[in-house]
């Protein structure tokens, strides 16, 4: 009896150890890419500016995310811990952000709750895998893989209600959301703590390939969102404006009504040259192909047109003359 209780005793002191000794989970590192790096015109947590892809090596290095194990998230969240302990998770990483407490000088759509709002640039976020080459003394990063990404990287919001993600298709929807569109923040100004996970899947057309997560830490006062409502498009006036000789992205050439709902205008445009359609001679709404600029193929003048439907959707067309 004796020796039988001896030997448990040794049995829990060797599992005791064991447990005691075990190595904690090892961050979940993306050994294809230098750094994961956040974008766009909002802080990082300590104040800093932040900017899109182009920013000088140390901006890229202060905006890299870092990696955690999946058991790092509990801390954050036990809510969006439990999401992901249900997914194939590859990598893992990390970065607190500041969102909506800047004027980035531009806005962009977002749904909130079903609804359709605009939102600052301060609000607009994206992930890219970077990679980096050696430029004489200096570090260049380059952007390998965008995150979210037409085509190639398919993003779940796995908190729906601080972050949202447009459709992952290149037909626009009901509301003007492509893959193009922005992430954006919805759930306020705040210190956020983002949380995105590269699934062991492929990205493809209904299966996600990526998953953020916005968890808030900190509730701060900042630029509140702007619900959109039907655009009476005869209550403003157009412009065209873009990289073309005579605006330079800083001055409209103004258009004329031709109709009912219709404004146009002729433009000298050189191959190139990108433009896009804008109201009452701000950036507050603004129209191009699929959200982005309308790119010139060939030197010419262009007839640009804008024509609205009856539920406020504009529309542009360029046209050689």
């Amino acid at each position: 009896m004796k020796k039988v209780l001896v030997m448990l005793l040794a049995a829990v002191l060797i599992l005791s150890f064991a447990a005691c000794t075990a190595k904690p989970a090892e961050p979940l590192a993306d050994k294809d890419h230098e750094l994961w790096v956040a974008h766009g015109q909002y802080l990082l947590a300590d104040g800093t500016q932040n900017a899109w892809n182009g920013k000088d090596a140390s901006l890229y290095e202060a905006s890299a995310l870092k990696a955690i194990a999946l058991d790092d998230v509990k801390a954050i969240s036990e809510e969006l811990y439990n999401t992901l302990s249900g997914k194939e998770v590859k990598y893992l990483y990390t970065i607190d952000l500041l969102f909506g407490t800047n004027d980035a000088g531009w806005t962009t759509n977002c749904l909130i709750d079903g609804v359709l709002y605009k939102a600052n640039g301060s609000y607009a976020f994206k992930i890219a895998q970077c990679s980096s080459d050696v430029d004489g003394d200096t570090k260049v990063y380059a952007e390998d893989q965008w995150i979210s990404d037409p085509k190639t990287a398919n993003v779940e919001s796995l908190t729906p209600k601080t972050a949202f993600y447009p459709v992952w298709q290149e037909e626009a929807d009901a509301n003007g959301f492509t893959w193009a569109s922005n992430p954006v923040v919805i759930g306020g100004a705040g210190l956020y703590t983002l949380v995105i996970a590269q699934y062991k899947n492929a990205s493809a057309a209904g299966k996600p390939g990526y998953g953020v997560g916005l968890v808030l830490k900190e509730k701060k006062d900042g630029i509140a969102y702007e619900e959109i409502k039907t655009w009476v498009a005869a209550d403003h006036t157009y412009g065209v404006i873009g990289s073309f000789a005579g605006s330079d992205w800083s001055s409209d050439v103004a258009m004329t009504a031709a109709g009912d709902n219709k404004w146009t205008a002729e433009v000298d445009l050189a191959a190139g040259n990108e433009l896009k359609v804008r109201a009452d001679g701000a950036w507050d709404y603004s129209w191009g192909q699929d959200g982005n600029n309308i790119t010139v193929e060939a030197d010419g003048t262009y007839v640009v047109t804008i024509t609205f439907d009856a539920e406020g959707n504009g529309a542009v067309s360029v046209v050689a003359k």
